[in-house]
């Protein structure tokens, strides 16, 4: 599914990283263990802004066509908390090494001198967003090795598109139930609870 209608506002979030990996503790000597299963995935709680009963119509409408956790839905970083690349990126790089599923690392061809990725950055490759964790100097040739969390979903082939000036991810929501608040003023709220559509 494409992205929600343009009633869709978000008024707050929630963002949150899941990942596989546990620490385990001996009870006898305290002595830990940390296992790193190498999964990882988003989670968010958005908190849709106050609308209107037309765009609250159009709201139940596009969450009842998702038939709860079956159907899923792009949401770019802007409509939630991200302004753009921290780094210097005028044209979205695209991918100049090919990599395997579950790597972590990944080569950026970048589009001119002076575009660089920096930690915390968002980036979307293959419908799933990433955000960059760590990031080498980008070198003569225009290319930067970068780190990402979670790791690749899918291998990538050089000339991979790598969406950074507007990064956005596949969702769905979480589980079966959505709620509509309405107060006796009329104002409307409404919380979603939506996962990583993977």
């Amino acid at each position: 599914m494409a992205f929600p209608p343009d009633a869709v506002r978000v008024a707050s979030l929630t963002l949150k990283q899941i990942t596989s990996s546990i620490r385990v503790q001996s009870p006898y000597s305290f002595a830990q263990t940390a296992y790193d299963f190498m999964g990882g995935m988003w989670a968010a709680e958005l908190v849709l802004a106050a609308f209107d009963a037309r765009e609250s119509a159009a709201i139940s409408g596009w969450i009842a066509s998702l038939n709860g956790p079956a159907g899923s839905f792009e949401l770019d970083m802007a409509a939630m908390e991200y302004d753009g690349p921290h780094g210097k990126i005028t044209a979205d790089p695209v991918v100049a090494v090919a990599a395997t599923a579950r790597a972590q690392a990944l080569v950026l061809q970048l589009a001119r001198a002076g575009d660089r990725a920096l930690p915390g950055d968002y980036l979307t490759l293959g419908r799933h967003l990433h955000i960059v964790t760590a990031a080498e100097d980008p070198t003569a040739a225009f290319r930067q090795s970068v780190t990402l969390w979670p790791r690749l979903r899918r291998p990538v082939v050089p000339g991979d598109p790598v969406a950074m000036r507007v990064p956005w991810g596949s969702w769905a929501l979480a589980g079966p139930e959505t709620v509509l608040s309405v107060s006796q003023a009329r104002v409307r709220t409404r919380s979603l609870q939506i996962r990583e559509a993977l």
